[in-house]
């Protein structure tokens, strides 16, 4: 696992979350025009506050749409709550190789997502916390 490494402005951002949620952030990263930030193991109910108005709030104050994901140290449970609310039949890990198994086209494409977008999304959510290499849709 490399060592994160926030800039100032992430770290100016992930300041205002945990000011606004209580919830103790690991890390947070910037992918396309959305915000992630991953929570601490158990502070998922203080991201989103009730009904929501805590991710609204700092949406609000940042002017930028936020995903907020659940930090696990089970590399299969963290997969799980990156790719949520999708779910795969199988999660294999071979060789600091992730596979996603699933049968369903519907769900495989929603993995990957337009020109990769998503894979890659996935390919640098776990890197930041796991020693894989990659991962892959089959």
């Amino acid at each position: 696992m490399a060592r994160l490494k926030l800039d100032q402005q992430l770290l100016g951002i992930s300041t205002i979350m945990e000011r606004l949620s209580r919830a103790r952030v690991k890390d947070c990263f910037k992918f396309e025009e959305i915000i992630y930030f991953v929570v601490a193991t158990g502070d998922m109910g203080k991201a989103v506050g009730k009904g929501g108005e805590t991710i609204k709030r700092v949406q609000q104050q940042l002017g930028k749409k936020i995903r907020v994901i659940e930090f696990q140290d089970d590399l299969t449970r963290f997969i799980q709550n990156v790719i949520y609310p999708l779910k795969v039949e199988e999660i294999i890990e071979e060789d600091g190789v992730v596979f996603l198994k699933d049968s369903s086209k519907k769900t495989k494409s929603l993995l990957i997502g337009r020109d990769g977008k998503n894979l890659t999304l996935l390919n640098r959510a776990i890197k930041r916390f796991f020693s894989i290499k990659d991962v892959k849709v089959i």
